[in-house]
């Protein structure tokens, strides 16, 4: 016996009791009293106490299997753990017996209930709450479970936490199952997208050897595994490809020696194709062999680069830019862009050739930020060939000094040519002549040694002819660059020259003077020779202003982008979620662009040489990647001959595009009910989708009336025979999510539980407080501890009031008294 409080928070009232004796002081002590007591009477009946009595022995509820999946001696086992536990039980208090399966057992007890053992009244979860429910009002019970703990509901994880919550005991007496014959338990087919395939799960259990799996759908296989040797549950995963966007109803059978000895019927929830925006840098239907080779699991829409500042790029998953050169590329389209790939979680993916990456321009661009690649653009230094027709004036004003100069500064010049260039020289006197003809300059030395041979001799009058030698022999060179030079004191007639130097620099040839020696009229007169013939003057007054012609020009120019020829590649290091897509195609690569890979990124597929191939890295919300090859052009060529290769771009493109969902989409069954939740993902539209469900034959069913539990959370509820598989699908403006529940034949589940799904006896007795049983045969030589007795609860508040209140007419009785009376 027991006394509570509901409200023991009323006592604090009490702490008034000495203020009301100051305050009633000067009444008699009757009536001090009297009204001391009708407070404190309903300061307690506020408490509300209770006083809990127990009466009786505890309630005792036995679980007791004897259904199908039980061997006949395992049956008689658990009955004659049954009668022992009854046996026990019934001295201390009233016994419940809930049976499930078979012809009720002869067992004493107050109360015997028979389950099927099929159905969701033959489930454990049922039994369980009929033991919760046997239990009187503040007793803990105690429930002892004799079985294999499998049932044909397996949702028993309520049933358990309501046991908990009461505190009530469970003991547990486990009866093995015996041998069984393989059979499928579960299969489990994740939703995918047309032209996917996806890895759908087939759970086994029982025992068998040389056993094979294959998946139907219709009357073609479409996969399979085996042979598979089995002892007791095992999971086996199976390629299953996807068709048509839709429903795919599918059949898988366990077979053994070519008989089916098992069979498991559902379908597969298939997605409409991601939508892919394809940017065409000008390559002539590369939008059309790109989804010949990605196939139907992907809707490749084509734009040109200057449409993209304008299409609503929240409609993709996902933008491919395709050899899309830099200067196609707006910087506010660049912008744009990369804007809604790092905050919406847009997948860009940047491919190409001669027009991608360095060699497009992107160096600099806000595009070029978020590729996983580094732009590299290498230089080389390019020596060109030149030909030089070196013109030395001989004539008698050129003797002595002048002419040794001449010579030293013909020497140096002709010094600086190497076996690519051509070289020549002309002298002038009295006639002209070339002193070396125009030749490769393979021998230098032997066109010094002309040179020094040169001798004073003669006028100067024939200087205009040895230009023309110089010129026309200049014109059957193949150089990059020709030149003439011409040495001399300036003393010639100049009328003639200035027209045909002009005509020599117009074709390409330049005419550079040089000084020896001479007046100041000869100097303006040279200088202006060299001007006219786009070279440069020189003045050499003695041998220590000598000058160091250099025709050779070396130039700075860029390197081809792309690596044209064959190229091995290099498996790379293993990269979380990228699979087989890591792994290097077997096929040569043709060519690819070369780039450098940015610290975060992720190296897929490299050549043997180390340079990158395929890239990737997240770029805030969104990922990017980078093929640096044409995915459908020169550079792929030798791909397209792999029987894989469109799997393996569709993934690669799959890979990189948003991989969010437009709607998630939750079914479970509530009978012969399911109820559909809808959880929006991606879009931001705040209005209700419309929520169907298919039959079997793909006819769509009436609308299902929705309601918002949350901002973009929904839930429906529609009628879902158990024989027939739920179809649901959630339509919005942009597209269709799909979902899809197998049937339960018959509206009873005729394939066995697995062990996999059982309760666990021997874990539930532990968590509870219980005892596990091992052998079922030493049931009676075990004592089972009894749990409480129940109990009754009997109200005190109300007695408390009713005295409160006979206390205060007592008060108004002795105050309304004749003192007469009272003095007598």
């Amino acid at each position: 016996m027991n006394l509570t409080f509901l409200h023991p928070e009323a006592g604090w009232l009490l702490l008034l009791i000495p203020g009301f004796v100051w305050w009633a002081r000067k009444a008699s002590r009757v009536r001090v009293a009297l009204r001391t007591t009708v407070f404190v009477a309903l300061v307690a009946a506020l408490a509300q106490p209770s006083l809990i009595v127990r009466r009786g022995g505890p309630t005792s509820v036995i679980i007791v299997d004897q259904g199908a999946a039980l061997s006949p001696a395992s049956r008689a086992l658990a009955a004659s753990a049954a009668q022992s536990v009854v046996a026990q039980a019934e001295r201390n208090g009233p016994v419940v017996v809930i049976q499930r399966g078979g012809a009720p057992l002869a067992l004493k007890a107050v109360r015997h209930v028979t389950l099927p053992e099929s159905g969701q009244t033959g489930g454990l979860p049922h039994a369980l709450n009929l033991a919760l429910a046997a239990f009187p009002l503040g007793s803990e019970g105690r429930v002892t479970m004799i079985g294999s703990g499998l049932g044909a509901d397996r949702g028993w994880g309520r049933s358990v936490d309501a046991l908990l919550a009461r505190g009530v005991v469970v003991d547990s007496v486990p009866i093995t199952v015996g041998r069984r014959d393989a059979f499928i338990s579960d299969v489990a087919i994740p939703a995918g997208r047309a032209g996917e395939r996806v890895s759908a799960r087939v759970r086994l259990d029982g025992v068998g050897q040389d056993l094979s799996i294959s998946v139907f759908s219709g009357d073609q296989r479409v996969g399979g595994a085996g042979p598979i040797d089995l002892d007791g549950p095992a999971s086996v995963a199976l390629a299953v490809p996807l068709d048509q966007p839709g429903f795919m109803p599918l059949r898988i059978e366990l077979t053994r020696g070519g008989a089916v000895a098992s069979q498991f019927e559902t379908a597969a929830a298939v997605q409409d194709p991601l939508p892919i925006l394809y940017v065409d840098g000008g390559q002539a239907g590369g939008a059309a062999a790109l989804q010949r080779l990605a196939g139907p699991g992907l809707r490749i829409d084509s734009r040109a680069p200057a449409a993209l500042g304008g299409i609503d790029l929240s409609a993709y998953r996902a933008v491919m830019l395709d050899d899309v050169p830099a200067s196609a590329l707006p910087v506010p389209s660049q912008q744009r862009l990369i804007e809604a790939v790092r905050s919406r979680g847009l997948g860009l993916m940047v491919s190409g050739g001669d027009s991608a990456f360095a060699a497009g321009g992107y160096a600099g661009t806000p595009l070029a930020a978020a590729l996983p690649v580094t732009i590299r653009q290498d230089e080389q230094t390019e020596d060109p060939s030149v030909a030089v027709a070196v013109v030395i004036d001989t004539s008698g004003s050129m003797l002595g000094t002048p002419l040794d100069l001449g010579k030293q500064v013909a020497r140096l010049a002709v010094r600086k040519l190497t076996p690519a260039d051509s070289v020549g020289v002309v002298e002038f006197y009295g006639g002209r002549q070339w002193v070396a003809p125009m030749q490769p300059a393979r021998d230098i030395p032997e066109v010094e040694r002309a040179i020094g041979r040169v001798q004073a001799q003669g006028g100067s009058e024939h200087l205009f002819g040895a230009l023309q030698e110089a010129y026309y022999g200049l014109q059957n060179t193949q150089a990059r660059y020709r030149h003439i030079l011409v040495i001399s004191d300036a003393g010639v007639n100049a009328d003639r020259y200035p027209q045909l130097i002009r005509h020599i620099a117009e074709d390409q040839v330049t005419v550079s003077t040089v000084l020896v020696g001479g007046s100041v009229e000869g100097e303006a007169r040279m200088a202006q020779w060299a001007r006219l013939g786009r070279g440069r003057f020189y003045v050499v007054g003695d041998e220590f202003n000598l000058v160091e012609i250099n025709f050779k020009q070396p130039q700075q120019k860029p390197q081809p982008g792309v690596k044209r020829g064959g190229f091995a590649l290099a498996a790379s290091a293993p990269s979380f979620g990228w699979g087989e897509l890591a792994a290097a195609p077997p096929r040569q690569l043709d060519g690819y662009t070369q780039a450098g890979v940015k610290p975060l990124a992720q190296t897929l597929i490299r050549t043997t040489t180390g340079e990158p191939v395929l890239a990737s890295w997240q770029w805030g919300a969104g990922r990017v990647t980078a093929l640096m090859t044409e995915p459908v052009g020169q550079g792929t060529a030798r791909w397209r001959n792999w029987s894989g290769y469109g799997d393996w771009m569709q993934g690669l493109i799959a890979r990189t595009a948003d991989p969010r969902p437009d709607w998630d989409v939750r079914l479970g069954r509530v009978g012969d009910r399911v109820k559909i939740v809808a959880q929006r993902v991606r879009s931001a539209d705040t209005t209700a989708p419309q929520i169907r469900l298919r039959n079997a034959a793909g006819e769509a069913g009436p609308a299902l009336s929705t309601v918002e539990r949350a901002p973009g959370l929904f839930t429906a509820e529609g009628p879902a025979p158990m024989d027939s598989a739920v179809l649901a699908e959630v339509r919005d403006g942009r597209g269709v999510a799909r979902a899809a529940l197998p049937a339960v034949s018959g509206g009873q589940s005729e394939r066995p539980v697995s062990e996999a799904d059982g309760l666990p006896l021997d874990q539930l007795a532990r968590l509870t407080g219980g005892t596990v049983i091992q052998d079922p045969s030493r049931v009676s030589a075990v004592a089972l501890l009894p749990g409480r007795p129940p109990a009754s609860a009997l109200d005190l508040w109300g007695w408390l009031c009713w005295l409160a209140l006979a206390l205060y007419v007592a008060d108004i009785v002795y105050r309304r008294w004749p003192p007469r009376r009272i003095a007598v």
